[in-house]
């Protein structure tokens, strides 16, 4: 058996910046250190462990892991150990979190947790087991001072006392202890165990009348959300916030904010980012006292290669991603500013493509939806979807006018500030009859298209309507200005 006992000691911020301790896990950059409380640092280093073993369980203050099932997958105890510690220095590093892991391994969980406190304490470790101070033995804490009269100093002087003695004086938990410690009999813990889902309720410190003011709540649920999701090796992507208001009010008594990203999320600094944004713009109705976080949609990342779209480990990228950058302009802006081009299924020009919410594509790609274009962004009112547009050879412009311009004419030919020079087409093209069956909202397309040359150098795309044969002696055709090369 192989044990791993942990524990994190929390420093005050400002004790740790003007002694300039250099712990691993303190927060170098923008944002403020912060301490954290011993029994979320106990939550997180439990869940963290989770991803090592699955037999994590609490001790007293300490946190105690049996990897012997995991010390092959691993490469052995001292490759685990170090592993198990550097994630915790990161995780407590990304979180802003002041505070500092003490780690002790030995054969059974009570010599693991006996170093712990010595370390703790900045002892030396004794050579032997059997030299271990009796303090370090927690079974021994009621009855320190008899043994101390009696001469016991170490966990050896206790076992060369007579058992059936000790048993009668001290009890017989204190004799299971050491029998324990000394690999006699089994050790028995109840193992921790994640939910299947994240859902967590905090009281705040004072009533909060201004959303803003939550973010303090929030961000130490974030905390815990992060190490839950280390544990179970899995990435966010919707989570809700439930802010729970004074009752007293004639008013709701909670209200609810839900979060969404596009890709599933690890690190929750950019979650952060976006709650802030939305709760900026929401105005409480009453006090609030207390908040709820819960996991809405997770998704499994076994490793790194499942996180990305290649089969290859992919470098962590620097700054803000494009899609958390449109996401946070969607969560400040709103849904409805923030809109991006999609194709769709049209000879029309100013028809070929559709504007929608960031926010609408990027839940239709999370969804698995993307192939059928969501809102029909690639139907033709009277034709099913197609998988894709057809390829042209067509030259289309850079700039399409809003509304075509309508040009003057002079011999039949355009004028745009100014005689012009063809210089490709026509290229004809038409939507009309079938196309129009099912639709009175589309009108019909005859067009020439040709590629004018200014007196400027600028290049037009110049249309003009095709007339029918009846008409082509009787009426001047007429001649639009749609687009402009660059």
């Amino acid at each position: 058996m192989r044990w791993i006992a942990l524990q994190a000691c929390s420093i005050e911020p400002a004790a740790a910046m003007t002694s300039g301790a250099a712990l691993p896990c303190a927060m170098s950059g923008a944002a403020a250190p912060q301490a954290i409380s011993h029994e979320a640092a106990q939550q997180a280093i439990c869940a963290i462990a989770l991803s090592f073993t699955p037999r994590v369980a609490l001790s007293g203050n300490a946190v105690v892991l049996e990897v012997s099932g995991s010390l092959r997958l691993f490469g052995g105890l001292h490759k685990l150990a170090a592993l198990l510690e550097a994630n915790l220095h990161a995780f407590f590093k990304q979180n802003s979190l002041v505070a500092q892991i003490i780690r002790a391994q030995a054969a059974t969980s009570l010599i693991a947790i006996g170093r712990l406190h010595l370390l703790r304490a900045g002892q030396q470790l004794p050579p032997r087991v059997a030299d271990m101070p009796m303090h370090t033995l927690t079974a021994t804490h009621p009855h320190l001072a008899v043994l101390e009269r009696t001469g016991c100093r170490t966990w050896g002087d206790l076992l060369g006392l007579p058992r059936d003695g000790v048993a009668r004086r001290f009890g017989a938990p204190l004799l299971a202890a050491l029998d324990q410690a000394r690999g006699a009999l089994p050790e028995a813990y109840t193992w921790r165990v994640l939910p299947e889902q994240f859902d967590q309720k905090i009281e705040l410190d004072a009533l909060v009348i201004h959303t803003p003011a939550l973010m303090t709540g929030v961000n130490a649920l974030l905390v815990q959300l992060h190490a839950w999701l280390l544990g179970r090796q899995s990435g966010l992507c919707a989570l809700k916030l439930i802010w729970h208001l004074d009752e007293r009010r004639d008013v709701p008594f909670r209200s609810e904010l839900v979060v969404r990203t596009a890709q599933p999320a690890q690190d929750l600094q950019h979650v952060a980012r976006l709650i802030s944004e939305r709760l900026n713009q929401v105005v409480l109705s009453a006090p609030v006292h207390s908040i709820t976080l819960a996991s809405l949609e997770t998704v499994s990342l076994r490793d790194a290669a499942a996180a990305t779209a290649s089969l290859l480990i992919e470098p962590k990228q620097q700054g803000v991603s494009s899609s958390q950058f449109i996401e946070r302009l969607s969560a400040r802006l709103g849904p409805a500013s923030v809109e991006v081009w999609q194709p769709q299924a049209d000879h029309r020009p100013e028809a070929m493509q559709r504007w929608v919410t960031a926010e609408t594509i990027a839940s239709a790609t999370k969804s698995g939806a993307a192939n059928t274009r969501i809102h029909s962004i690639n139907d033709v009112k009277g034709i099913k979807n197609t998988e894709k547009v057809p390829k042209t050879d067509a030259l289309f412009p850079t700039w399409l006018l809003r509304q075509p311009l309508k040009l003057a004419s002079k011999a039949g030919a355009p004028l745009h500030q100014g005689a012009l020079v063809k210089l490709a087409g026509p290229q004809r093209l038409e939507a009309t009859g079938w196309l129009l069956a099912d639709s009175s909202d589309i009108l019909p397309a005859l067009r020439d298209y040709f590629i004018y040359r200014s007196s400027q150098g600028v290049l037009l795309w110049i249309y003009s309507e095709r007339l029918a044969l009846t008409q082509r002696d009787q009426v001047q055709r007429e001649w639009y200005l749609q687009g402009i090369f660059a």
